[in-house]
């Protein structure tokens, strides 16, 4: 809480071979043949000559075919069809993929690169309908390996070791395993799942965001009005986060699938991202981002974004910056010009240091950002791969009514009218929600786990959660471990901001002393636990005794006596404090001496 309101205080190529022949006229339809043609030694000529006629048609009807895609639409009735991918494979062994317009019986209309194609249906072998996933996911596995190199490695991950990993490849009838060590592994790729469920939550952010972008990357989707160089940062981690994720927690994740797609909402503007987390009843003075398992979304903020970045960098020149080239400008008219480059290199001294101001805020900020967003994505895979589950039965809220409030509440600028639109949210949503059957959350292994994730790499230390345990324990106010277990759904609701915070450190501590000590054991247990939740209630703590083989007094002893191995951890507020006084103090006095 302390972070978020020091924040609020300062975002068709053609390819046709043929043995003994080239096609020497130049085709300009950007579809890509691929010539299959067995046993051509002594039918080559036949062959060439089909497949010349059949391009030859191709072209004729590619000319013929100018009408865009909206006309076409238009021709059918003015209703939008549901588009869907084909490959159609072609009398003579050529192959076109893309998406199909039209069918009729005498042609296929097909869009390939932002044109449209007709082909004749006389030219036509057979035609298989290609599934959305399939047209945007080329591999075999749902997961596959891209290692530092580039190559794809479309093999199905066996097993996962502390190094490396092991690949398994079945192509052509046989069998072999690969060893991939994680050095030479730059990401894992995930893939997209395009169902029914995702389009609809799609269809909802595009309304309730019309001016973001959407970035997809295989089974992630981030929606965010930041600069493209801000998306790249975004990207790379998410990507970095769910790859590490998947490898550290393999063993809960290898025999799942992801059940919808995951969507990441990043505003670059804190007060945007407040203003929604309020339709969603979310404190933003204490979260600085929420994965809501309603809307299966992430939302948070880009803490580093335009505005912030603007206002950051107006402070420091406004005190440092703003007369340096005034006073350059007149030092250098009164003395020679051989004496400039002396000049420039006494003021270079000092505008390092007004970066090396600039560059504090910039990274503490970013890395808000993003431990940020990996705590909260980490939440959204374990929901979404079924591993913490958290709602039993969906509550009846009017989702249509919902998102338009929604809407209509970010686009006006008449804060009566949000006054009043905000008290037809919080009703649409009140009563359902307090009517919604909830199941066992397990906060502390929720929380846990995602602030174990929101290092980098996972399962650092969090200075932060180590200072607020160890002060805990200072002042002999560590949870047993029989209270942090009693909280069953939500982020330790009821407790104050302070013991809020604890039972956070606690989780992580407790959480990083398993992984460490247990890691097997642990797991065992949350597979076993989310097995059991959509069933029924389970004496948790129980199920963990079980799972470690020990009683309670032990795994106490255990773990208090790992956590005194930790090294005494500094007060994170007084050490960024004194950073910041330090470069500033720095900054001034060079300005006054300068002066």
């Amino acid at each position: 809480m302390k972070r978020i309101l020091g924040l609020s205080i300062l975002i068709v190529l053609l390819t046709a071979g043929y043995w003994g022949y080239k096609i020497k006229s130049q085709v300009a339809t950007n579809l890509t043949l691929n010539t299959k043609i067995a046993e051509i030694t002594d039918k080559v000529e036949k062959v060439t000559k089909n497949a010349a006629e059949g391009l030859k048609d191709m072209k004729k009807n590619a000319r013929l075919s100018i009408a865009s895609v909206s006309e076409l639409l238009q021709k059918q009735g003015g209703q939008e069809k549901q588009e869907e991918a084909v490959k159609i494979f072609l009398k003579h062994g050529g192959i076109i993929e893309g998406r199909l317009l039209n069918k009729t019986q005498d042609e296929y209309t097909v869009e390939w690169k932002g044109e449209k194609f007709v082909v004749d249906s006389k030219q036509i072998a057979h035609v298989e309908v290609i599934t959305q996933k399939a047209a945007e996911w080329q591999y075999r596995n749902d997961v596959v390996v891209k290692r530092t190199n580039g190559i794809i490695l479309d093999g199905e991950i066996v097993d996962v070791q502390n190094d490396g990993l092991t690949i398994l490849f079945t192509e052509g009838g046989g069998e072999m395993e690969l060893g991939v060590k994680n050095d030479d592994i730059e990401t894992l790729l995930f893939a997209p799942v395009p169902n029914k469920e995702s389009r609809e939550i799609e269809e909802r952010l595009r309304t309730q965001f019309p001016k973001m972008k959407f970035y997809k990357e295989g089974n992630f989707t981030i929606i965010t009005d930041s600069h493209s160089t801000q998306v790249d940062s975004y990207k790379k981690s998410v990507r970095g986060v769910y790859t590490e994720i998947y490898l550290k927690f393999y063993k809960l994740f290898n025999d799942k699938k992801a059940l919808n797609q995951n969507y990441v909402v990043i505003f670059d503007d804190f007060w945007d991202y407040a203003e929604y987390a309020i339709t969603d009843g979310v404190p933003w003075w204490a979260a600085v981002g929420y994965f809501d398992p309603l809307d299966k979304t992430l939302y948070c903020f880009n803490a580093f974004g335009e505005r912030m970045e603007k206002m950051v960098f107006d402070v420091i020149v406004g005190r440092t910056g703003r007369s340096i080239d005034e006073i350059v400008k007149i030092i250098k008219q009164r003395v020679d010009e051989r004496y400039h480059i002396f000049v420039d290199a006494h003021v270079k001294e000092l505008t390092d240091r007004f970066w090396n101001t600039y560059s504090l805020y910039k990274s503490e900020l970013t890395e808000l950002t993003h431990s940020t967003l990996r705590h909260e994505f980490t939440h959204e895979v374990f929901h979404n791969w079924g591993l913490q589950n958290i709602i039993l039965s969906k509550p009846n809220i009017d989702k249509e009514k919902l998102v338009q409030k929604k809407k209509e509440f970010l686009e006006t600028n008449d804060y009566k009218k949000k006054e009043e639109l905000l008290k037809v949210l919080m009703e649409l949503q009140r009563e359902p929600l307090e009517e919604l059957e909830m199941k066992s959350a397990h906060s502390w292994l929720n929380e846990g786990i995602a602030t174990y994730c929101a290092t980098e790499p996972i399962g650092g230390v969090d200075e932060h959660r180590l200072f607020s345990f160890q002060e805990m324990v200072r002042k002999g106010e560590l949870n047993p471990i029989e209270f942090l277990m009693s909280f069953k759904m939500g982020s330790f609701p009821g407790l104050s901001s302070e013991a809020m915070r604890n039972a956070y450190a606690e989780s992580w501590a407790f959480t990083t002393f398993l992984m460490s000590k247990y890691p097997g054991e642990f797991m065992d247990y949350q597979m076993k636990m989310a097995q059991i939740m959509p069933k029924k209630e389970k004496d948790e703590l129980a199920g963990l005794l079980e799972s470690l083989n020990k009683d309670l007094p032990a795994v106490e002893k255990e773990f208090r006596e790992y956590m005194e191995a930790f090294d005494k951890a500094d007060d994170p507020y007084v050490a960024s404090y004194m950073r910041y006084y330090k470069v500033w103090e720095d900054l001034l006095q060079s300005n006054l001496s300068k002066g």
